[in-house]
């Protein structure tokens, strides 16, 4: 009967697999990452980007599957020594895109017709969170499975590295 379990067991553990996003990719990214750290870029085709609230006012976000929509996620990381408990730095970028859109040329406050959000995290107290991008422009164009876009931006609400992105 041990047999039997063990054998049972050793069966399922490698049946079992984890499921794989294949809605996520890379691109190359052709604007400058500032030389202290890594930026990247993912593409999430069929995901939507939904912007909530917490009950302190603060936001946040959550990427759900929806057909129709790319979630688009650049992020800088600044390399930090490893010893330092509080030195970390990192910066996001994400809007949404519907996936029929084959160009866009938006400034400003059109930008969140896209939900273009900033999200500055680090241990400098008062200054990080998740921002709307109300001043800016974004150039977009796609082509079968490519996307091409050159973003500028400005956050009023907190200091930050990145201000031009360009994939």
């Amino acid at each position: 009967m041990k047999k039997i379990i063990a054998l049972f067991l050793f069966g399922l553990l490698f049946s079992c697999t984890a499921q794989k996003n294949m809605s996520t990719t890379m691109s190359k990214i052709t604007s400058e990452c500032p030389k202290d750290g890594a930026c990247e870029v993912e593409i999430l085709k069929n995901k939507q980007l939904l912007l909530l609230h917490d009950d302190l006012g603060g936001m946040y976000y959550d990427i759900k599957d929806h057909d129709g929509t790319t979630v688009i996620h650049f992020q800088y990381n600044k390399t930090t020594e490893a010893n330092l408990q509080d030195g970390h730095y990192r910066e996001d970028i994400l809007f949404e895109v519907k996936n029929s859109d084959k160009s866009l040329n938006l400034t400003d406050s059109e930008l969140q017709q896209t939900n273009l959000i900033f999200g500055r995290h680090c241990f400098c107290k008062g200054q990080t969170g998740y921002f709307k991008i109300k001043k800016g422009r974004l150039n977009l164009f796609s082509k079968k499975d490519e996307i091409h876009f050159d973003l500028s931006f400005e956050n009023e609400k907190v200091p930050q590295l990145i201000r031009f992105i360009s994939i």
